[in-house]
């Protein structure tokens, strides 16, 4: 039974994300605006390596914008960072509606029928 509670304490919340060679690397929770950063800059890193596959990014976006307080620790420069992200996914073929926590709802980036 031990063995069972173990593996839902490496749940999400507590995201490791190991880069190998790359730049920056995160491992913990997120609870602050700095773990953000570091965690974005490190899925960052990881598309630039050609590391992490679109989809597997938009499962960890989907996970950041559920983090209870996202809106609190989201300061200007995470919110650079998860922007590049987004447009990385959309540039890399997917197609997607801007999130609100990320972009004004009247800018078009990527319009979908140019």
């Amino acid at each position: 039974m031990a063995a069972s509670g173990s593996k839902k304490k490496n749940s999400k919340a507590q995201t490791g994300t190991s880069t190998g060679g790359s730049r920056s690397s995160y491992q913990g929770e997120i609870t602050n605006s700095k773990d953000l950063k570091e965690f974005l800059l490190s899925i960052r890193d990881r598309m630039e390596d050609d590391q992490a596959s679109p989809v597997n990014v938009i499962s960890v976006m989907n996970y950041i914008f559920n983090i209870s307080n996202i809106e609190e620790l989201l300061d200007k420069d995470s919110k650079e960072i998860a922007r590049d992200i987004w447009l990385r996914v959309k540039q890399a073929g997917v197609q997607l509606r801007n999130p609100g926590l990320l972009f004004d709802t009247d800018e078009e980036v990527f319009p979908q029928n140019p």
